[in-house]
């Protein structure tokens, strides 16, 4: 059963990343944001979490200026220092191209280690990767995690984060920050034993 959950939940992922292209995306150009769905959708991503142990998401962008390429992928860190990017998937084309599609992310917990499902759907070709991170995280720890609220602007090179976890210690104080300020404060992390980033970038 382990094995058959994760290819279903991919299966019907991918119906939606399908479904949700022709629905023609966001109406903001240069942009990335969590994606608009349909209360049909929506209710089938709620049917398929389990909260604490599987998060589902989905992502559009589109672009008014053409790039070469997209990346996505996942960073882990140790104490504020990256040491795995577990899972990623890149997409490149002998030209620019204008960039319009739709990410998928699935995150499922077993035990204390941790599997990402990535999957993209842009200008109909689709590319996914499935990784899963090395290290054990510590047993007993809050967590504070999601995906980025809004909307961001997309801009040539720049890593943009699009999900956040940090795990947090008990009974010593901390705070929550969103994706734009770990973005411009990476220092922050180092007061976190564990965090998960999710980051894209486009580029010329």
């Amino acid at each position: 059963m382990k094995k058959v959950l994760p290819i279903a939940l991919v299966s019907v992922l991918a119906i939606l990343l399908l479904t949700a292209c022709n629905n023609g995306g966001s109406a903001t150009k240069n942009t990335i944001s969590s994606a608009t769905l349909t209360a049909a959708q929506q209710e089938i991503l709620d049917l398929l979490s389990v909260p604490n142990n599987q998060e589902l998401m989905i992502f559009d962008f589109n672009t008014e200026e053409s790039y070469r390429g997209f990346e996505v992928w996942v960073e882990v860190y140790l104490n504020g220092e990256l040491v795995e990017r577990p899972a990623g998937v890149s997409t490149y084309s002998d030209s620019t191209i204008k960039r319009n599609g739709r990410l998928a992310v699935i995150i499922i917990q077993n035990d204390n280690n941790y599997h990402w499902t990535l999957s993209v759907v842009e200008n109909g070709t689709k590319s996914s990767h499935i990784g899963a991170t090395l290290i054990e995280i510590e047993a007993g720890l809050g967590r504070a995690y999601g995906p980025m609220s809004g909307t961001v602007n997309i801009e040539d090179g720049n890593d943009i984060i699009i999900y956040s976890s940090t795990f947090l210690q008990a009974n010593i104080p901390h705070a929550a920050y969103d994706e734009q300020t770990l973005m411009e404060r990476p220092e922050l992390l180092n007061q976190y034993p564990y965090a998960f980033l999710i980051k894209c970038k486009f580029s010329k």
